[in-house]
């Protein structure tokens, strides 16, 4: 008998476009304030990296979703799912010149340590 391998599943709901929210436990993440900026990033990958840092699963697929206009229920985002970890690693960013591309996750540096000395 082969052994059953069960991945966690994640299903995260987009919402326009600045709201995540992961469906199973409602955790949102809202980027509306963002969104008159030249350079904007999609919620999908911040709401990713607090899930992980909540403890999911990180090699958990991840579901996206987005409510259907043109009938009842829901219609997938993307074609196929990928891992927590994938998503928490990527920022999506959008600009004015640029359509939507994924670029790595490069967490901002602490702005405190820079305070009083020297960044270089």
């Amino acid at each position: 008998m082969i052994p059953a391998v069960i991945t966690a599943m994640y299903t995260v709901e987009l919402i326009g476009s600045y709201v995540a929210r992961h469906v199973e436990s409602g955790l949102t993440v809202d980027l509306t304030s963002r969104r008159n900026r030249s350079t904007t990033k999609g919620p999908i990958s911040p709401l990713c990296r607090k899930l992980v840092e909540l403890g999911h699963d990180p090699s958990g697929k991840v579901h996206i979703i987005r409510k259907a206009l043109d009938r009842d229920g829901h219609i997938p985002v993307f074609q196929r799912d990928r891992t927590l970890k994938t998503w928490a690693g990527l920022d999506c960013v959008e600009s004015e010149a640029r359509s939507v591309r994924g670029q790595k996750y490069r967490p901002r540096p602490d702005a405190g340590h820079l305070r009083g000395g020297s960044a270089f």
